[in-house]
């Protein structure tokens, strides 16, 4: 049968007052920490007694991935499109940069949560997590797959290189709101140079390096040995 506009409605109400709840919780878990704020004070800051809060949400952890889903689905939905594009990998890595960012940059919040509190999901939650970020993780890792084939890229170890390429973006949260005049285009450009092309106009010396490293390294060895801290 189908559902009347009453009950159209109420389920309208139910998730935008659901979202609400879910906002609520990203504010206090960011400020106060997943395992220090309790079903009760996200009913309080949600204007919700107990009863009716778990009307909304399942449990604390519900919410928590919830939290997640909200950060992995855009990016995939976004990345499985990206990876598709008929253009070159170079172009797709700038893209999936992009869309790497509109997370970190517009939901500091969310991605605080994110990297700092995902250990706490369990059971199916801690799965389903997993399986989306490996998915993230593999959609990066195809796309530097294409460029290795193509011949253009010196490095082999892949897998590596994408742990290299997420260094670069997953702690942008921690610092982007002191540059406010950073755009996402304009940092994802940023990064992708030096991800793509490195800092150095010339190519490293290796030779003199090493030769330069082990000096550097005995003198530190000199100093520990001393037991001296600066």
């Amino acid at each position: 049968m189908p559902a009347t506009r009453t009950e159209r409605a109420k389920t309208a109400r139910y998730y935008r007052k659901r979202e609400q709840v879910v906002d609520v919780a990203v504010e206090l878990f960011s400020k106060n920490g997943y395992a220090s704020t309790g079903v009760a004070d996200i009913g309080t800051a949600a204007g919700l007694a107990r009863g009716a809060l778990y009307y909304y949400i399942g449990s604390k952890e519900e919410l928590l991935a919830e939290i997640h889903d909200r950060v992995m689905d855009p990016l995939l939905t976004e990345a499985s499109a990206i990876v598709r594009l008929d253009i070159g990998f170079q172009t797709r890595l700038r893209l999936l940069s992009e869309s790497l960012l509109r997370q970190i940059v517009h939901r500091q919040d969310h991605v605080w949560v994110f990297l700092h509190e995902h250990h706490q999901l369990q059971g199916e939650y801690r799965i389903r997590f997993r399986a989306k970020r490996q998915r993230f993780e593999s959609q990066i890792r195809d796309v530097l797959a294409d460029g290795h084939r193509q011949g253009k890229l010196r490095v082999r170890d892949l897998e590596l290189t994408t742990l290299a390429y997420l260094n670069l973006h997953n702690y942008t949260y921690q610092w982007v709101g002191r540059r406010a005049d950073l755009q996402v285009d304009e940092l994802a450009r940023f990064y992708c140079e030096i991800f793509l092309n490195g800092i150095l106009i010339e190519r490293i010396d290796e030779a003199a390096a090493e030769a330069e490293l082990a000096h550097g390294r005995s003198v530190l060895g000199v100093l520990l040995a001393k037991g001296l801290e600066h």
